[in-house]
This record gives structure tokens, C-alpha cells and sequence, in this order.
């Protein structure tokens, strides 16, 4: 009968046990709910930043795209431009309607007057007019020559534009000088 009297210590014990068992798996879950809910929450920050680096990249990405449209397009007239001036030239050299000379070297001995001495004004400057035909080429070769040097230079400029805006982005830390 002595084990009557203390069952309902032992049940007090049993039932304190398992209240306590559960308390502590409660609490568990509730902690490991914690720290999933913080890693979500860390997870969808992480996902909002990036979406808004995406959006802001595209964003620029078109911005860089148009201006080099533009650039692009502008280039385009300017050089129809030249080519345009280049063949009128070319054009006016081949007809003779504008002529090129060149200055050539004097004779190796001056003609003296009568008198032995050379006029007081000093030798006259020789010129020779070049042929038409050859002056249409040459006129030809220096309009490629600045067709080229006007075309390298918009691809630097575009270039440059773009590495601006680049390092814009990224940021100052990222930023390299020329």
C-alpha cells in the first residue's frame, strides 16, 4: 500500500516529464521556425536586391543602346556629309573646273639678264599644275584617309560614352581613369 501513496507523486513526476518534453519540442520547432522565417526573410531581401540591380543594369543597358543609336545614326549623316564633299571635290578635279598645282624647285642655274645679276625681286616661285586625273586621285586617297580617321574617331568616342556609363554603374570603387 505504500506505493498508493506515492502514485500520485509519480503521476505528478510523469505528467511535470512530459509537459516539460513537450515544452522543449514546442520550443524547438518554434526556434527552427524562427531561424527558416529569418532565412526566407534574408532570402527575399537578397531577391528584391538583386531584381532592382537587374532592373537598373537593363535600364542603362537601354539608355547606352540608344545613345549609341543615336551616336551611330549622326555618325552616319556627317560621313554622307564628307563622302558627299569628297566626291564633289574629286568631281571638279576630274572635269578641270578647279585645278591643284604644286610648288617645284627653281632651275639649277638661274637665267642672269643682260647686265649679269638676277632681278631684284629674287626668282619668281615655280609652280606645276597637276593633271586632272591624277589630282582626283590624290584628292580621292586623302578623302578615304579622313573617312577612316573620322570613323576612328567616333568608335572612340563611343567607346568612351560607354565605359563612362559603365563605370557609372559599378559604382566609384569600380571606376578606372584613362
Amino acid at each position: 500500500m505504500t506505493w498508493l501513496k506515492t502514485l500520485p507523486y509519480i503521476l505528478a513526476v510523469a505528467i511535470f516529464a512530459a509537459w516539460t518534453g513537450l515544452a522543449y519540442h514546442l520550443g524547438g520547432e518554434a526556434r527552427a521556425d524562427a531561424v527558416r522565417l529569418a532565412w526566407h526573410a534574408e532570402r527575399t531581401a537578397n531577391a528584391k536586391a538583386l531584381t532592382t540591380a537587374l532592373e537598373r543594369t537593363l535600364d542603362a543597358e537601354r539608355a547606352m543602346h540608344e545613345d549609341v543609336a543615336a551616336r551611330t545614326e549622326q555618325h552616319r549623316e556627317e560621313m554622307k556629309r564628307v563622302q558627299d564633299k569628297s566626291d564633289l571635290l574629286q568631281h571638279q578635279l576630274a572635269t578641270g573646273a578647279r585645278r591643284v598645282s604644286v610648288r617645284a624647285r627653281p632651275p639649277a642655274c638661274q637665267p642672269t639678264d643682260v647686265a649679269g645679276a638676277t632681278a631684284a625681286s629674287g626668282p619668281a616661285q615655280a609652280h606645276a599644275e597637276l593633271d586632272a586625273a591624277f589630282a582626283a586621285a590624290v584628292a580621292g586617297i586623302a578623302g578615304d584617309g579622313d573617312t577612316a580617321i573620322a570613323d576612328l574617331n567616333a568608335c572612340i568616342d563611343s567607346y568612351n560614352d560607354v565605359r563612362a556609363r559603365i563605370n557609372a554603374l559599378t559604382g566609384p570603387a569600380n571606376a578606372q581613369t584613362p
